[in-house]
């Protein structure tokens, strides 16, 4: 609008000089009235000069403006290009961090040191022959979500606490939590219900640890053929349950399956000697595997 009324006022301007051209014919320097002499203080062609020089130096400005325009919306377009420059880079692939997904990093054995892990016995069996550091245990054989709160467990310090005690007298930074295998005899329903109370709880008392929810290792096929219970089947049905759960912000699902499988999605017969847990040597190989799996929050970069 202001470089549209700029051009208005220049021709505005040369209309005047056109028509006091005109007027030049019988205007006089000097004008008599009622006997006081009054003087025209800018001969015509002075005046023509000046308003010629105006109409210039308006036309000049106009473009003044007009090149501050471009030179802003140069900027603009610069600035716009940066910014969206800016979040190309900062949106990843579709396997991104934004786009939702987990990304893994290799972190090293200190990582552990402010780690909590909760579990049966195949995380006792972690914790004996892995390294897990300085990580806290809280474990047992045959443990489950309908018990956990009750036992007590022998800690790092000697002494033996309950879970509860332990999630509230020290912060950690992040909980690895592998249960389901035991509870595959009780209700569905109610044991992912009271996975899910066990999850509110730790979140509750440790609302900055990042938690990790492993899914239950399988057994081998033969032995999952045996039962109708304890089967590979109904293994992955509560897995799936608890991958439902992870929200890749604050809890994440971990699958170490894909380290101890055999092509039929079972475990590996010479991983183990009972059909159930892996043998004592490749448990090291399971707990360089979670170094291997540390995330990247959404909300708080590493952890």
């Amino acid at each position: 609008m202001k470089r549209r009324n700029r051009k208005r006022y220049s021709f505005t301007v040369f209309l005047a000089a056109s028509m006091i051209l005109g007027a030049a014919g019988w205007v006089s320097g000097i004008i008599q009235k009622e006997g006081n002499q009054i003087a025209l203080h800018v001969p015509v062609p002075v005046l023509i000069n000046q308003v010629q020089a105006e109409a210039e130096h308006t036309a000049e400005t106009d473009i003044m403006e007009s090149a501050a325009v471009e030179s802003m919306d140069e900027k603009k377009l610069h600035l716009l290009s940066a910014e969206e420059k800016q979040d190309s880079e900062s949106v990843p692939d579709q396997e991104g961090e934004m786009a939702g997904e987990q990304v893994f990093y290799t972190a090293d054995s200190s990582y552990f040191d402010d780690a909590l892990f909760i579990g049966d016995s195949r995380t006792v069996g972690l914790h004996e022959y892995g390294n897990l550091g300085s990580a806290e245990v809280v474990a047992d054989s045959g443990m489950n979500v309908y018990k956990i709160f009750e036992k007590e467990f022998a800690v790092t310090s000697g002494e033996k606490k309950q879970l509860e005690a332990v999630l509230r007298e020290r912060k950690f930074g992040k909980i690895y939590l592998m249960l389901g295998i035991n509870e595959l005899g009780y209700d569905f329903t109610r044991t992912v219900s009271r996975y899910t109370q066990l999850l509110d709880k730790i979140r509750e008392l440790q609302p900055k640890a990042v938690i990790y929810l492993e899914a239950n290792l399988h057994i081998t096929g033969k032995k999952s053929e045996e039962s109708q219970i304890y089967t590979n089947e109904n293994i992955n049905r509560f897995n799936q349950a608890i991958e439902q759960m992870a929200d890749g912000r604050r809890m994440f699902y971990l699958d170490i399956n894909e380290l101890f499988d055999d092509e039929s999605g079972s475990l590996g017969e010479e991983y183990t000697m009972d059909h159930a847990h892996v043998l004592g040597k490749y448990y090291t190989a399971w707990a360089d595997w979670l170094l291997e799996h540390a995330v990247v929050s959404q909300e708080n970069g590493s952890l």
